[in-house]
């Protein structure tokens, strides 16, 4: 990846005291925010992943863990004010640097909303924060996340569904196209039942298993790999799910 240094941009923590104001400044590679409705106000952040030294990294972990207000900078937008939020999860590790004794240490840093949407997690929440908005991606993580009867083909009427329903909106994301996904299990159930009906979308013939070929995952498509000069050994993202042709039963549909 070349000019993978130039793809980097900055989160800044000021912390103020009596006597002393502290500024630490790490480089990010990846984020996701949500910026408010209202004009100068306060923007939620559901992803960062930082990369610094070891005494700037334990200083943003201690203001993620406090939800600390963060300034961000990306490309071509005002500097960025905003929090993960309470209860925020913060995964650390380190990445080799060619030509350097001392690796670098990475922090991602993920909002309580975005954690509960992993599979299985939540699933009364009416908001799902994806990192892309790839449509397969889309379906397969709503799919898993409320445990719906689905196959990789409707995924483009999925899509439509969410856009015709003004149910999906864009988030701001650097190195990443982050949407928001509003919706519950029973409302996607009727839908799905619908489009069945209407023939919009079809129980596939064949029964056994179906593979998701999905996008690179967040982290494999980062610059941080052309600094660490090789993958970041992230697992390739193909994964199972199992028959679908319960939906018939489940939906009503006809065969």
């Amino acid at each position: 990846m070349q000019n993978a240094h130039e793809r980097f941009e900055t989160v800044e923590f000021t912390k103020r005291t009596k006597d002393t104001t502290t500024r630490v400044r790490v480089y990010i590679d990846r984020a996701v925010l949500e910026p408010t409705k209202e004009e100068n106000g306060q923007a939620r952040a559901h992803l960062i992943s930082m990369i610094g030294g070891d005494s700037e990294i334990g200083a943003l972990w201690a203001a993620v863990t406090e939800a600390a207000l963060l300034d961000i900078r990306l490309p071509g937008r005002p500097e960025i004010t905003a929090s993960l939020g309470p209860e925020a999860q913060c995964f650390r590790g380190s990445v080799a640097v060619p030509g350097r004794k001392r690796p670098s240490r990475h922090l991602v840093a993920v909002s309580a909303e975005l954690a509960k949407t992993k599979p299985g997690a939540d699933r009364e929440g009416r908001r799902t924060i994806l990192c892309d908005d790839d449509p397969v991606f889309v379906l397969y993580r709503i799919a898993s996340r409320y445990g719906l009867p689905v196959v990789p083909e409707w995924a483009p009427w999925f899509v439509r569904e969410l856009n015709q329903r003004k149910a999906i909106r864009p988030l701001t994301g650097l190195g990443c196209s982050p949407v928001l996904v509003s919706g519950t299990k029973p409302a996607f159930l009727k839908w799905i039942g619908k489009a069945l009906r209407e023939g919009l979308i079809r129980i596939p013939k064949e029964n056994g298993s179906i593979t998701w070929k999905l996008p690179r995952n967040l982290l494999e498509r980062s610059p941080l790999e052309a600094v660490a000069g090789g993958p970041l050994n992230h697992p390739v993202q193909e994964q199972p799910r199992e028959d679908v042709g319960r939906v018939v039963n489940q939906l009503g549909a006809p065969t």
